[in-house]
C-alpha cells in the first residue's frame, strides 16, 4: 500500500513538472512576434518545393532531410513570394518547436531511466527539459533553417542511444541506426559526428560494455553508410563549394605561404583571385563563380580543391590545431552570454562583452574536458562503463565536442558560431548530465535485506 502510494506521488510530481514545461513553451510560442529569416531560408523553400522523385531532392544545394521537414511544416501559400526575403512562415515555427518539445520530452524519459536514486532520476528529468529553454536551443525555434531540426533530432538520437545501451535490444539498435539516418540527412557535419562515434565505438567500447560485439559493430557499419551516403549527397550537389570559396578567400589567399602550398598544389594563380583576398564567396556579385578570369580556378576546385585543403590541414598541423582555440570558446560564449541569434556582421553582438569572457570560456572548457577525462578512466578501470554502458553517452559527448567544433570552424570560414551550435549543446548538455551521474553514483547504495549480514549468513535472533 506505501509503495503504492509513493508511485502515486511520483507520478503526481513528475506530472506537474511536465506540465509546467508544456506551458512554458506554448505561452513563449504564443507570444512570439519575429520569425528569423535568413538568405539561406529561401534556398531550403526552394528545395522542398522539388517532388519526392527529383534527383535533386537528395543532392541538391542543401542536405535532403532538412528540405523533407521544410516540405513537411513549411506553408507554401507564400510559394509565389518565395524569392522575397521577408517570409513569415508561422506554421514552420510551430513545427520546429513541436519539434523540440517532443525530442527533449523523449530525452528526459530516457534519460531517468539512467539514474540509481530517486533525487538522481528527478534531478536528470528537470535538468533535460529546462535546457530546451536555454536561448542557444529556443530561439532556432523561430528561425527558418534546419539548426533546430538538427538539435531535435540529435536530442532523439541520444535518446534512442542511450535506451539502447541500457536494454541491449534490437529494437533500440534499429531505432538508433534510423534516428541516426535523419541526424546525419539534416546537415552535412553531422554525418561526421557519427563516424567519429564509430571510431570511438571500435576503439574503446567494443570490448569495455555490456553489449553484443555484433550489435556495437553492426551501429558502426550503419553510421559509416549514413556518413557514405551524406557525403555523396554532398558531392553530388556541390554543397561543399561555397564554404570552400569562403575558406579561399579568408583563410588561404591572406597568408602568402598559404597561398604558395595551394600554387604548388596546382591552383591556377592571378591577379582576379588574389583580388579575391578578404572576400567571401558571395562577394562583389559572386565573383568567386561569375567572373569569367577564374574559370580556371573554378575547374581546378571541383576536380582536386577538397583533397587539396584536407592535405594543407594535414600538413599544417600546428595551425589547423591552434586557429580555432580561441575563436571556438568565443563561439561558445556568443550563445552561452548573449540572447541575440547571430553573433556576426547580420545582427550587433557585444564582442567586447565576449572577450572579456574569454578566459573564464576556456577554464571551463579545460576543467569540463580534463574532469571528463578523468571520470572516463575512473569509470573504465573499475568496471562502471561494462555494467552500466549508457554512462559512456555523456563522456563521448563532451570528448567529441572539441573534434566537432574543429570540424566546423575548418570546414567553413562564415558563421562559425552558428556551425559550432550543436558542438555546444553537446558539451554543456554532456558535461552537466556527467555531473549529474557522478553525483548520483556516489551517493547511491546498494540494498541489502537485513537478514542477510556482510558474509551473506542469514541472521539468527
Amino acid at each position: 500500500m506505501m509503495r503504492h502510494s509513493h508511485k502515486s506521488q511520483d507520478w503526481f510530481l513528475y506530472g506537474s513538472i511536465y506540465m509546467v514545461f508544456l506551458l512554458g513553451h506554448m505561452v513563449i510560442l504564443k507570444n512570439i512576434d519575429v520569425v528569423w529569416i535568413y538568405p539561406d531560408s529561401i534556398v531550403y523553400y526552394q528545395g522542398a518545393l522539388l517532388p519526392l522523385t527529383d534527383s535533386q531532392f537528395y543532392g541538391g544545394r542543401r542536405p535532403p532531410v532538412a528540405l523533407l521537414f521544410y516540405k513537411l511544416f513549411g506553408d507554401y501559400e507564400f510559394e509565389d513570394h518565395i524569392s522575397n526575403i521577408a517570409i513569415d512562415d508561422v506554421s514552420l515555427s510551430y513545427g520546429q518547436t513541436m519539434s523540440s518539445m517532443a525530442a527533449f520530452s523523449f530525452l528526459a524519459f530516457a534519460c531517468t531511466k539512467t539514474a540509481q536514486t530517486g533525487k538522481g532520476r528527478l534531478s536528470l528529468f528537470i535538468f533535460t527539459l529546462l535546457f530546451s529553454f536555454v536561448p542557444s536551443i529556443l530561439r532556432w525555434n523561430f528561425v527558418m533553417l534546419s539548426e533546430s531540426f538538427s538539435i531535435s533530432l540529435f536530442a532523439v538520437f541520444v535518446a534512442v542511444w542511450i535506451l539502447f545501451l541500457r536494454t541491449k535490444r534490437l529494437s533500440w539498435l534499429v531505432g538508433v541506426a534510423l534516428v541516426a539516418l535523419l541526424w546525419g540527412g539534416v546537415r552535412d557535419t553531422n554525418a561526421y559526428v557519427l563516424v567519429m562515434i564509430a571510431l570511438v565505438i571500435m576503439t574503446a567500447l567494443v570490448r569495455s560494455c555490456n553489449v553484443k560485439k555484433t550489435y556495437m559493430m553492426t551501429l558502426c557499419a550503419c553510421f559509416v553508410c549514413i556518413f557514405t551516403l551524406s557525403n555523396f549527397s554532398n558531392n553530388t550537389g556541390n554543397r561543399w563549394i561555397f564554404p570552400f570559396y569562403n575558406n579561399i578567400g579568408q583563410r588561404i589567399l591572406p597568408v602568402p605561404e598559404h597561398v604558395l602550398y595551394f600554387s604548388d598544389h596546382g591552383m591556377p594563380i592571378n591577379p582576379e583571385l588574389l583580388m579575391r583576398s578578404g572576400k567571401w564567396a558571395s562577394s562583389d556579385d559572386w565573383a568567386f563563380y561569375n567572373d569569367p578570369h577564374l574559370e580556371k580556378f573554378r575547374a581546378w576546385s571541383l576536380e582536386h580543391g577538397k583533397m587539396t585543403y584536407i592535405k594543407f590541414l594535414i600538413t599544417h598541423f600546428t595551425y589547423s590545431m591552434t586557429a580555432p582555440v580561441f575563436q571556438v570558446p568565443m563561439d561558445f560564449l556568443g550563445f552561452a552570454y548573449d540572447f541575440h541569434v547571430y553573433p556576426d556582421q547580420y545582427y550587433h553582438f557585444p564582442l567586447s562583452r565576449v572577450s572579456l569572457h574569454l578566459p573564464i570560456a576556456l577554464i571551463y572548457f579545460l576543467i569540463g574536458y580534463s574532469l571528463t577525462i578523468y571520470y572516463a578512466f575512473i569509470w573504465w578501470q573499475r568496471k562502471w562503463l561494462y555494467r552500466y554502458p549508457y554512462l559512456s553517452v555523456p563522456l563521448i559527448m563532451v570528448l567529441l565536442s572539441a573534434p566537432h567544433a574543429w570540424l566546423t570552424w575548418h570546414a567553413d570560414a562564415a558563421e562559425t558560431a552558428r556551425h559550432a551550435l550543436t558542438s555546444f549543446i553537446q558539451f554543456q548538455l554532456g558535461f552537466s548530465w556527467l555531473l549529474i551521474y557522478v553525483w548520483d553514483r556516489y551517493t547511491w547504495r546498494p540494498r541489502i535485506p537485513s537478514e542477510i549480514s556482510d558474509h551473506g549468513i542469514a541472521k539468527r535472533d
